[in-house]
């Protein structure tokens, strides 16, 4: 059984009784509305910036490959997309900001699926960088320090399986083994909201 709406004027009339009863829930509203929207535009910002190179020091050069979005924050190993430089490194849907397949020139590895996008960045080298990867399936956090002088290529992947591989090379050999990633989180809590 449902109940009968109420007309429009109750609740004005309730307010204008008993004046503090309106104002503590009003405010608190606009607080919360207030604080959404920051994070709200926070949110659009990181999924309409792409990812910007470095301008100077040592860099590194990183190949993404991904079945989904991929972006950074450099010179951290947390995830705040207001850092300078934070972005969108490879997004596999359109309608999103990305670099999708930039060529540095890095030697070739086996063929990747017809399901993923793959572009090749420069990221600071020595400094750490945070990543997060949001697939179909999956959602990750996670960080790495390159090395100046060293071909990096992450897989992010969640079509078939849930997880991220990064593996190294010296520059020109082109013979990858693995590196490992550090697990990563939000800089501050309240940017998830």
């Amino acid at each position: 059984m449902s109940q009968s709406p109420r007309a429009l004027n109750f609740r004005i009339n309730t307010c204008s009784r008993n004046v503090s009863s309106c104002v503590l829930p009003a405010l608190s509203i606009s607080v919360l509305a207030l604080l959404s929207g920051c994070g709200a535009l926070t949110d659009v910002r990181s999924f309409s910036t792409p990812y910007s190179t470095p301008d100077g020091g040592e860099t590194a050069r990183l190949r993404v490959i991904s079945d989904g979005m991929v972006r950074g924050v450099p010179k951290s190993d947390c995830v705040d997309f207001r850092l300078p430089g934070a972005g969108v490194m490879v997004a596999f849907r359109d309608g999103y900001a990305n670099r999708n397949r930039e060529s540095l020139g890095m030697p070739a590895t086996s063929e990747r699926p017809s399901s993923t996008v793959m572009t090749e960045l420069l990221v600071p080298a020595g400094k750490p960088i945070a990543f997060h990867y949001i697939g179909a399936r999956c959602y990750n956090m996670f960080s790495f320090v390159p090395k100046a002088g060293v071909d990096y290529q992450l897989d992010a992947a969640g079509l078939y399986k849930c997880g991220v591989t990064l593996q190294q090379t010296p520059v020109g050999t082109g013979a990858f083994s693995p590196s490992p990633l550090k697990e990563s989180k939000l800089c501050k809590v309240t940017d998830n909201f």
